[in-house]
């Protein structure tokens, strides 16, 4: 990547205590619940990492379940970006929101704005250490 250059566009921020499931779409999806709950690394209006050691690929596309203390889940449509393994040696698994339109298949506009108090309670905690 260019010095300088900027991919992500929304700030990223913490929750503590954060965590996220997973459930694949598709047919099963009816069938099939909620993966284990993983830590969640990082949040922004525009997606997540957790650590999480099952394998996804890269393109597919998921519901991620955002578990924060004192909220109720939240469900956001998804698709896997990256995989790899960080210095800890956990597995991180990165995910990009789907639109937020309200249409079929794209994210609403109260999950994104759920993100967004969520980016203005603990995006100012991270600023403020």
């Amino acid at each position: 990547m260019e010095q300088g250059v900027r991919k992500r566009r929304a700030r990223r921020f913490e929750i503590p205590g954060g965590e996220g499931r997973y459930k694949k779409t598709g047919l099963l999806v009816l069938i099939k619940g909620f993966s284990a709950a993983y830590h969640v690394v990082d949040v922004s209006k525009g997606g997540l990492s957790l650590a999480c050691d099952e394998k996804l690929d890269q393109g597919e596309k998921i519901v991620v379940q955002l578990l924060a203390p004192n909220e109720e889940p939240l469900n956001l449509r998804a698709r896997v970006r990256w995989r790899r393994q960080a210095d800890s040696g956990d597995m991180l698994l990165g995910v990009e929101f789907m639109p937020f339109t309200g249409r079929g298949g794209h994210n609403s506009h109260k999950a994104l704005d759920v993100l967004r108090r969520l980016d203005a309670q603990y995006g100012k905690e991270k600023e403020e250490d």
